[in-house]
């Protein structure tokens, strides 16, 4: 679970960072990354915004500016792996919604803690229809983190998949966690187990706000 924290850490810093001139190389994919990611920070930085009574809002706004480059089923699909295929329609577009949930719960949840870092990119990798988007984020104390984002081109779009950090894919990480608890329990118990951490979530950002213990920039 430590590496988990230290993956969505890295993960949130990159998405949610001030842009940085260095990058200013025409390339589709890594614009579209870059710009999202601005339009996202401006959101979570909006003091208005920063209330508890405004939680729901800030969430829906976010989601509005950041879910048009994130495949959220292809996400959800890879790290369910071989338990996808045996799910029902609905199961999967219960699960899809919980994934996408859990994982907006764990950026909002981190991203004040990155605040004062700048964000590099480092160029990309374009084969067929993929994109690997080479980036390395510095922190406030001077430690460079390189990451890759993985985007593919669905009907017609450039899509985030995966990202990849000191060679862990994140859907990898969540596959195994899922494959751990799924090997000793049901896929009922799992979803349980989500939605029950999901909303402990919940109510420690709205703790959070409430204490006004957020960082304010």
């Amino acid at each position: 679970m430590k590496f988990g924290k230290i993956i969505f850490g890295i993960f949130v810093g990159i998405l949610f960072l001030p842009l940085s001139s260095t990058c200013m190389m025409a390339a589709e994919p890594r614009n579209l990354i870059m710009e999202t990611l601005d339009r996202g920070l401006t959101i979570l930085k909006d003091p208005s915004l920063n209330v508890s009574e405004k939680i729901q809002e800030r969430r829906q706004k976010y989601f509005k500016e950041i879910s048009p480059i994130i495949d959220f089923e292809e996400m959800s699909k890879r790290a369910l792996a071989q338990h996808w295929d045996k799910r029902s329609p609905e199961e999967k577009r219960e699960f899809v919604e919980l994934f996408t949930e859990l994982l907006l719960n764990n950026y909002i949840e981190k991203i004040y803690h990155c605040s004062r870092e700048e964000i590099v990119c480092l160029g990309e990798k374009l084969k067929n229809n993929s994109s690997k988007v080479k980036i390395k984020f510095i922190t406030n104390k001077g430690k460079d983190i390189k990451v890759n984002f993985c985007l593919f081109y669905k009907q017609g779009k450039w899509k985030i998949y995966d990202m990849i950090v000191k060679r862990m894919s994140l859907i990898k990480h969540y596959r195994r966690q899922f494959d751990s608890i799924l090997v000793k329990s049901s896929y009922e118990e799992l979803f349980q187990k989500l939605k029950e951490k999901i909303a402990k979530q919940h109510h420690q950002q709205i703790k959070k706000l409430a204490l006004n213990t957020y960082t304010h920039y």
